[in-house]
């Protein structure tokens, strides 16, 4: 892993050269270097599609009917339903 030396934001390489999104810059690419050496390309399907993370709700973090009645009457917020 590469950092930038003007930003020390982690660079990539692009195009044959190193890149940091903060800076907007390119570096040369080491020759000798193996870092950024690919070994092994992951070929995707068109048919896949990224997954999907459902998270549970937790019912305690609700609002009862009971609160909801004395916070609209608290703020009077029951007179604003007619806009």
């Amino acid at each position: 892993m590469k950092f930038c030396p003007d930003c020390d934001n982690i660079i990539f390489p692009k195009n044959k050269r190193l890149y940091c999104k903060a800076c907007d810059k390119e570096f040369d690419l080491d020759a000798e270097a193996e870092d950024f050496k690919i070994v092994k390309k992951i070929k995707h399907d068109e048919k896949e599609s990224a997954p999907i993370v459902v998270k549970d709700t937790m019912n305690s973090a609700k609002i009862s009917d009971q609160d909801r009645k004395a916070f609209e009457e608290f703020f009077d917020l029951g007179s604003a339903e007619g806009f």
